[in-house]
């Protein structure tokens, strides 16, 4: 396993032990990782996410799509009707 330098400021460092007392992680470097984890999973949504508005945006619904979305999303309660 590799090891890292991070310079933290004191109220950083102080915020980073909060936040292991709080989440019960056994060290700050747990904690730490937890937070690249987290990172890296929003990352790879924002890139699914772009992903997808390409898609729609080179090929958008047709009308009855679009009718049939606001239907099921009005029988789920999602949207008024």
């Amino acid at each position: 396993m590799s090891q890292i330098a991070v310079r933290l400021s004191d109220g950083e460092l102080r915020q980073l032990d909060s936040v292991v007392r709080e989440r019960g992680f056994r060290t700050r470097a747990e904690a730490v990782r937890e937070g690249i984890r987290i990172l890296s999973r929003d990352a790879r949504e924002e890139r699914l996410a772009a992903s997808y508005a390409r898609a729609y945006a080179a090929t958008p619904l047709s009308e009855d799509e679009t009718r049939m979305l606001d239907a099921a999303a009005s029988l789920a309660g999602e949207i008024p009707a």
